[in-house]
């Protein structure tokens, strides 16, 4: 797997993810880009046919990439409106798709979930091996917790880092106090169990 060159935008980088039929990747990383949407808004906005956007749609919500948000009404009718779950966006991030935007999203569907907030803030600090890896963590379940943010940080914390890169990370992590704190007494028992090892 290729490192990212200096150059390369850390936001915006793209990682190794498991195959999706194109469809259903336009959709994911449609969907990174905007607020909720119909199945009928994605239709026009990709101008692609109704029944295989339908499917899709369906294959990614069984997949657990997508859910129902909300709804929109229209001329007495309620159409589900679709946004990513937390596995959706790690792929959508995989497929190239910007943290920036995902961040911004989020905070405005998801105000109160602040794991994912330090997550997406903290993705242009991460090695592309160990966003594989947390992407394997979370796969199936839809939904990312403190585990793969451990994980995240604890697994890059173990690769060679600019030390400047290494600041911006551990000031981004200090925006989020509980996340932060958590992290500490993990890293700390990490320590003492590596002291122990040692000793042994």
């Amino acid at each position: 797997m290729s490192k990212p060159t200096k150059s390369e935008h850390m936001s915006r980088l793209k990682f190794k993810s498991d195959n999706l039929h194109p469809l259903q990747k336009l959709i994911v990383l449609h969907l990174a880009e905007n607020e909720p949407q119909t199945i009928n808004q994605t239709v026009r906005a990709l101008s692609k046919s109704y029944k295989p956007t339908w499917i899709a749609f369906h294959s990614l919500e069984k997949k657990k990439l997508i859910r129902k948000t909300d709804a929109k009404s229209y001329r007495g009718r309620e159409y589900p409106l679709f946004w990513l779950t937390d596995e959706g966006m790690i792929m959508a991030l995989m497929e190239g798709a910007c943290s920036d935007r995902l961040l911004e999203q989020t905070k405005n569907l998801y105000p109160e979930n602040k794991s994912v907030h330090c997550f997406l803030e903290i993705v242009p600090f991460i090695d592309p091996e160990v966003m594989s890896m947390v992407y394997s963590s979370v796969k199936g379940k839809g939904k990312l917790g403190f585990v793969e943010i451990a994980t995240l940080v604890l697994s890059q914390a173990a690769i060679p880092m600019d030390i400047e890169v290494a600041k911006k990370l551990t000031a981004t992590v200090k925006k989020y106090p509980d996340e932060y704190n958590k992290l500490k007494i993990a890293f700390q028992m990490m320590i003492n169990q590596l002291s122990q090892l040692i000793s042994d």
